[in-house]
């Protein structure tokens, strides 16, 4: 049997799902050797996040932009190479969809969360989001997603039989590897240890920055570092650096950075109103952080007793009295969540597949 991944979101910057992609793959590629199939990662030629592979094949075919990569050179390729396409990204060639993993159901958030510029630019992503999700209830033999929440919110909204829904989740082992770079903190002198709490993630509006900087309002002696790629602006976000001297917002920065913030933090904080999983809080207990999530979609499901909960809609917090509430061991959570034991899994399910 051949089997081909799709490889799109090598081309992208990595955020979750890409995280998701590249660390399953990493396990796959130790999973399959000498298994008896093809296995074939296709990616863009202008790819620039593609995952070392020693099992699997890596091809890099065509040149065409975004979307419309899989939709063409993906899609021919695998019809071409009459093999089953493996899609761990939310999106599939419509002409052969594959295995699907849904990692969220986003696009049916409501506006009054994902407010901001660009209304045109969503509506159509919503669109292009339902068909590809509609063809991989009707025709893909397997759908995977990454919590129970997703799983139940699938269900619910395609009518679909959850046997044919599996649940795998998220990793943090890829942490190990990452060199803490300390030059951060000589870019942002002002950050004392265990001084500044810490968030990170993209800055759209259901993230819920907006949450961080009204708690920054009310707590001028509270250090907030948020960390994240695009201008809160463009989600209908208010900041102003001369009436939030407690708020540092770094950008986008690298993984050793991220690191290196976590681990000296007083806190991290998730304050997102949704999510599919959410692997920074679990990347933040891998280095020892006290985590802070909002209890709201799948972040109770994930987190459990190992997390202090805020209210996401409610920034009247003490958050050094929420601290000293006792919570469960980190260890368990950090036992239970393995980018090896997922990609095993799903292994096992798609060999299985007939």
């Amino acid at each position: 049997m051949k089997y081909i991944i799709n490889g799109r979101f090598a081309s992208r910057t990595v955020t979750g799902q890409e995280r998701f992609c590249i660390e399953i793959i990493k396990e796959l590629d130790n999973i399959v050797k000498n298994d008896g199939n093809e296995w074939e990662l296709v990616v863009p030629e202008y790819a620039d996040n593609v995952p070392d592979c020693k099992n699997i094949k890596v091809v890099r075919k065509g040149k065409v932009k975004g979307h419309l990569w899989e939709q063409t050179n993906f899609a021919a390729y695998v019809l071409k190479n009459k093999g089953l396409s493996i899609n761990m990204s939310m999106k599939e060639p419509l002409i052969s969809p594959g295995v699907v993993v849904i990692h969220d159901m986003a696009y049916k958030l409501p506006y009054s969360i994902i407010k901001g510029k660009g209304t045109l630019k969503r509506n159509v992503s919503r669109i292009w989001h339902r068909i590809h999700h509609r063809f991989a209830v009707w025709f893909s033999p397997i759908i995977f997603t990454v919590s129970e929440y997703s799983k139940k919110q699938i269900v619910e909204i395609y009518h679909i039989d959850p046997d044919r829904v599996k649940v795998l989740g998220n990793g943090w082992q890829h942490f190990n590897s990452v060199v803490p770079d300390e030059g951060i903190f000589e870019k942002w002198p002002d950050l004392e240890e265990n001084e500044y709490f810490f968030t990170l993630g993209s800055l759209k509006a259901n993230k819920n920055v907006k949450w961080i900087l009204d708690v920054a309002k009310k707590n001028k002696n509270y250090k907030f570092v948020i960390a994240g790629k695009a201008s809160l602006s463009d989600f209908g976000v208010e900041y102003n650096a001369d009436t939030l001297p407690n708020v540092d917002i770094v950008g986008y920065i690298s993984d050793g950075e991220v690191k290196a913030l976590m681990s000296k933090c007083k806190a991290f904080i998730f304050p997102s109103y949704f999510e599919g999983f959410g692997i920074p809080p679990l990347e933040a207990m891998s280095v020892g952080a006290d985590v802070i999530v909002a209890k709201a979609s799948c972040l109770p499901e994930i987190y459990g007793d190992a997390a202090h909960y805020i209210d996401p809609d409610n920034a009247n917090v003490d958050l050094d009295k929420l601290l000293e509430e006792k919570t469960g061991d980190k260890k368990n959570i950090l036992e239970k969540y393995s980018w090896n034991r997922f990609a095993r899994i799903m292994y096992k399910d798609i060999i299985n597949i007939r």
